[in-house]
């Protein structure tokens, strides 16, 4: 807002955000904002910055905001569609790495061996299978847009940074927010932030940013913290550290610390 002058329209997804900050017939935005379908926001977004465009109205801003089900799965044909016709977007992804606001229900975000309603603690790989999935920060890179970067709400200052620098950059933007879920994580509220900041001091989600398909800045943690640190304070592994669980899962996520967005390197 603060770099737009208040010149923003929004378009949301169908998703947790939606639910709690419009209750029918009420809302929390101030903004020109736009309730789009659970995987359409990026192709709604397109639509409002062709019609800025018509109208002559480059002071105007638009961004597309949606979770990590509505982005990584159910809308990514619309947001690669976004990127390779470089629209003037910036797309934002809170990502809680899980289909939190229709039940726990595993997305292509979820991390393995997470226990959520679709993939149940059982058998010899419990929790959600290894090598599933997708990251959609790379994908983006993949299709060369003007800017890219990932965020935790644990590093405030540098989410509000990589914000404005997004704002004041034309054409298709990313960026994704790391957003831990008390209820889908089964963790305690009061350690949202310190999960997050764990996310990253583990080595499992990598702060970057990147330019034109390549890289520019990353953050480096010098010494990585054990990965169990992270893993134990969520129910959604507890599975993992059960008397006679087969510490090769754990064993796995340690060994993904030094995997985690190595192409960036």
């Amino acid at each position: 807002m603060r770099v737009a002058q208040g010149k923003v329209i929004v378009s949301n997804a169908t998703g947790c955000l939606e639910v709690f900050s419009t209750p029918y017939p009420e809302s929390s935005w101030r903004i020109a904002w736009m309730h789009s379908l659970f995987g359409n926001s990026a192709a709604v977004a397109t639509g409002i910055a062709a019609a800025c465009k018509v109208k002559g109205r480059s002071d105007i801003r638009v961004v597309a905001q949606g979770g990590d089900g509505g982005t990584t799965d159910i809308g990514l044909g619309c947001l690669s569609g976004m990127f390779e016709r470089n629209d003037e977007v910036l797309y934002i992804c809170y990502d809680n790495e899980a289909y939190m606001n229709t039940g726990v229900q595993r997305s292509s975000a979820t991390p393995a061996a997470a226990r959520m309603a679709t993939t149940a603690a059982v058998g010899k790989d419990p929790g959600n299978e290894f090598g599933h999935g997708k990251s959609v920060p790379l994908i983006a890179m993949a299709h060369r847009i003007p800017y890219v970067a990932t965020a935790s709400v644990a590093e405030l200052h540098d989410l509000e940074y990589k914000v404005e620098k997004a704002m004041r950059i034309h054409g298709a933007r990313y960026i994704h927010i790391h957003v831990p879920c008390p209820l889908g994580w089964g963790s305690e509220a009061g350690d949202t932030i310190r999960l997050a900041r764990r996310a990253i001091e583990t080595g499992l989600f990598s702060l970057f940013e990147a330019e034109f398909g390549t890289a520019t800045d990353r953050l480096r943690i010098r010494r990585l913290t054990p990965v169990e640190d992270y893993l134990k304070l969520q129910k959604r592994f507890a599975h993992l550290f059960q008397p006679g669980a087969d510490a090769e899962h754990v064993v796995r996520f340690n060994a993904s610390q030094t995997e985690t967005f190595k192409s960036l390197d």
